[in-house]
């Protein structure tokens, strides 16, 4: 019996986080960049048509709000990482 995607990308998500947490390598930071880009992709397109700024402007401040939720996930505490990076990057956004 095989593992679904999405339980094997969260389990491959994690397994970068702790690797990320110990090292603070920036290949594994732009490796959980990469795999949850979609959250800024989202947030971006959702305030397009609600403020002046272009669609890539938006999503170039939220990969910012990403970037700094990464840095600050701690895996540890259990919590879905992309629970914890919406407000950031929603707050880059806003």
């Amino acid at each position: 019996m095989s593992i679904p995607i999405k339980e094997n990308l969260k389990l491959d998500t994690l397994s970068l986080f702790r690797d990320y947490q110990k090292t603070r390598n920036i290949q594994i930071r732009n490796q959980i960049l990469e795999l949850n880009f979609g959250l800024a992709r989202k947030e971006a397109y959702h305030w397009v048509n609600k403020c002046p700024e272009s669609y890539e402007d938006l999503l170039q401040v939220g990969s910012l709000g990403l970037i700094r939720a990464i840095e600050r996930f701690d895996s540890e505490k259990g919590h879905a990482f992309s629970s914890f990076a919406l407000p950031y990057i929603r707050g880059e956004i806003q």
